[in-house]
């Protein structure tokens, strides 16, 4: 009987983090043995990491500035497993330490078993969180690097351990080479130093100097290891450049042409002449509205509700030296996330995961002073509410309520079964690219077929085309519809989700 509650009593002294790490893990053996179909920008990983594996690590950033995930990708795959599952694994350990670090901030918050419990489950079950899991993006390794970068300073700032300080700016730094962001908040988190005011003010100023200099030496230090891998630090910095180059130029320098037709659109073609002076003014609020909205739908439902009744309850109570970093982070993202709406016209919410991962923070440190609250009370409510919540987010995390694209795969196999190996092929589909084998720049088609990519092909070629609005168009046009010829459809003839034509001559 000792022997058993020694056991027990051993198993109670383990960190919560090791069993949130274990439970990551399982889930993310799940998204491996069960996996979603691929996502468009997995694609360009994956093709990158062949070039890696092919052609090597320079030839891999040639090709993709942000090469770093795909590199991770290409190494695991040495252990016999496929590019896709080789991707999915890469995700399984950037989760790990997403886990671990985000449970680390909670610990530097409340060193409370109670609480971590709490916030392992609110990290497993956030569903905006791990829907990402099936994903194969570059945002991941980003998310896990800043949170642990965001772990570090709190430690800095609290020990001034010159470890904790090298383990911010190579966190930071490492996070950067899968979002370039990161170096916002590497240069910008620091000055919350200045806010602290545990010290005296020369006390601060030393500890921003001592994380400068620090940087310094860690940017230069990364700079001569990309050197050394013969990556070309500033070949990177304008590529990325010239990526967003003609979403600001039509931002900063504007069409006269287009901004009178954007007049007529907005307003009415006589009114325009009176308002075409506030559109700036009209978009800018149109943005921002946007960005809002964005970063709601980025949090999700029931952590928002869970965070607006923390708030009006007065549940969050949190020291200076946590709330200024938090608030630090937030800022940069939104700013980041505005710059990026206000270049380039669209936002995602995985954008926004970084800032509601942070303010995610709070959502444990509520749900405990509520079960509290409820214990005092004799109350049993809290328990079920707590309960309904928790499984909700779980079922809403990890089982997808999504449009079944099973099309998509009947279609390739159509494909591989009714055309030659010589027929040529063209499609706005990346997974009918990758897996037909037929098209080696799978992961640049594009999302919009041209009339003349269309009668570029040759006789006999087959056309698999992923049905929208403006496909149909083009299809339907008198300048296409006698080139072309439907041979199939997916998932059926009256809903074409994927149509199959054969390229003829009129």
């Amino acid at each position: 009987m000792s022997k058993e509650i020694l056991i027990s009593d051993k198993w109670r002294q383990v960190d919560i983090r090791i069993y949130a790490v274990l439970a990551s893990l399982l889930i993310s053996i799940f998204t491996i043995i069960f996996p979603d179909s691929p996502n468009d920008d997995a694609y360009t990983y994956i093709r990158t990491a062949d070039i890696f594996l092919n052609q090597g690590f320079t030839a891999a950033y040639q090709h993709y500035e942000w090469a770093t995930y795909s590199v991770l990708i290409a190494v695991i795959s040495f252990l016999g497993l496929d590019l896709f599952t080789a991707a999915l694994t890469v995700n399984a350990l950037l989760y790990i330490l997403l886990v671990y670090a985000y449970l680390s901030i909670i610990k530097e918050i409340g060193d409370s078993r109670f609480l971590l419990s709490i916030a392992a489950v609110c990290i497993l079950v956030y569903p905006q969180l791990n829907e990402y899991r099936y994903f194969i993006i570059r945002d991941v390794g980003f998310w896990a690097f800043a949170v642990i970068a965001f772990w570090q300073f709190l430690r800095f700032s609290n020990s001034h351990s010159i470890k904790s300080a090298l383990a911010y700016c190579g966190s930071l730094l490492i996070a950067t080479t899968f979002r370039s962001e990161a170096l916002a908040y590497l240069l910008l988190t620091p000055f919350a130093l200045l806010l602290d005011l545990r010290y005296e003010l020369q006390m601060r100023y030393k500890l921003l100097s001592i994380l400068f200099g620090i940087i310094g030496v860690v940017a230069i230090g990364g700079l001569v290891l990309l050197s050394i891998l013969g990556v070309n630090a500033l070949d990177l910095f304008f590529g990325f450049l010239s990526t967003y180059q003609p979403f600001l130029s039509s931002t900063f320098s504007p069409d006269p042409a287009r901004l009178s037709e954007l007049g007529g659109l907005l307003f009415n073609d006589y009114a325009a002449s009176y308002s075409q002076e506030y559109i700036g003014i009209f978009m800018l609020a149109g943005l921002f509205s946007i960005l809002i909205a964005n970063l709601f739908n980025a949090i999700g439902g029931p952590y928002l509700i869970v965070l607006v009744f923390g708030l009006v309850r007065k549940y969050v109570q949190l020291n200076r030296n946590i709330v200024i970093p938090i608030v630090f982070y937030l800022l940069i993202n939104v700013v980041i996330l505005f710059a990026f709406l206000l270049v380039t016209r669209y936002l995602t919410s995985r954008y926004a995961m970084l800032f509601c991962i942070l303010l995610s923070v709070l959502v444990p440190i509520i749900i405990k002073v509520f079960i509290e609250h409820s214990k005092a009370n004799k109350s049993r409510m809290a328990h079920i509410v707590i309960s309904i919540f928790f499984t909700y987010c779980a079922i809403d995390s990890y089982y997808s309520f999504g449009e079944n694209k099973n099309y998509v795969f009947d279609s390739i196999e159509w494909l591989s079964e009714n055309t030659a190996e010589s027929v040529g092929l063209i499609t706005n589909n990346h997974a009918i690219a990758y897996f037909s084998g037929k098209v080696e720049d799978y992961d640049r088609a594009p999302r919009f077929l041209t009339e003349d990519e269309i009668l570029a092909s040759n006789e006999g070629d087959s056309i698999a085309m992923e049905m929208n609005f403006e496909m149909e168009q083009l299809l339907n046009s008198s300048t296409i519809a006698p080139y072309v010829e439907l041979v199939a459809a997916f998932p059926d003839i009256d809903e074409q989700r994927v149509a199959i034509y054969k390229r003829i001559l009129p």
